[in-house]
């Protein structure tokens, strides 16, 4: 169900050992990507010199691994949507939510981001780059969570659970998204405190 990238578009180690799913060693790719999720569910920095210095290789080559900073963040921001989205749906499909199961995965999930360390600490210290990698049209997190979005929509349209709207899945997929996202990056947006509530109303009134 996970987006993922085409195989075309690999261009760092790290995301063409995620495509290959190979039982990693234990200095690769992979695990500097756990260990780095580590950190950011922490509510640690992420940072290469650091990183690199618990998984015993170099500085260089722990970025030939995964690429810039910002790469690397894009990848940890992702598998940590990707892991919490999957969980919450089959939470949802389980308790049978007779409503869009799209706006109750992203109703969820938004007022987890907003609680979560990791996120917290980007908003508070990083908020312009934080913006940059999650929200822009251009950006590998932002295609990979419409994406993923316009997944849902189309189960939800399968099943009747969405019904009064006429627009293609992408198209609503992209609105439903930036909709999302206008309320867990309310600091950065407006400076005011995210609002998880008002979101899980709008989305179910949106998606019905």
């Amino acid at each position: 169900m996970a987006a993922q990238p085409g195989r075309g578009e690999f261009s760092t180690p790290l995301q063409r050992q995620l495509q290959d799913g190979a039982a990693p060693p234990k200095a690769t790719p992979l695990a500097a990507l756990e260990l780095a999720r580590k950190w950011f569910n922490q509510g640690r920095r992420i940072d290469i010199q650091g990183l690199a210095a618990e998984l015993g290789v170099s500085r260089v080559t722990l970025h030939r691994w995964v690429g810039t900073r910002e790469q690397l963040l894009t990848e940890v921001l992702w598998a940590s949507t990707d892991r919490a989205l999957s969980r919450l749906h089959d939470a949802v499909v389980a308790e049978q939510v007779p409503s869009s199961h799209t706006a109750e995965v992203l109703s969820r999930w938004s007022a987890e981001v907003i609680g979560h360390a990791g996120v917290r600490r980007l908003q508070t210290e990083e908020g312009e780059m934080f913006a940059r990698l999650a929200m822009l049209n251009h950006s590998e997190f932002q295609r990979r969570l419409i994406d993923r979005v316009a997944q849902l929509i189309s189960a939800d349209r399968e099943r009747d659970r969405i019904t009064g709207i006429d627009l293609e899945a992408d198209e609503l997929a992209y609105a439903t998204v930036r909709i999302t996202e206008s309320f867990i990056h309310t600091p950065a947006i407006t400076g005011n405190a995210p609002d998880p509530d008002t979101n899980a109303r709008v989305l179910h009134a949106l998606l019905r």
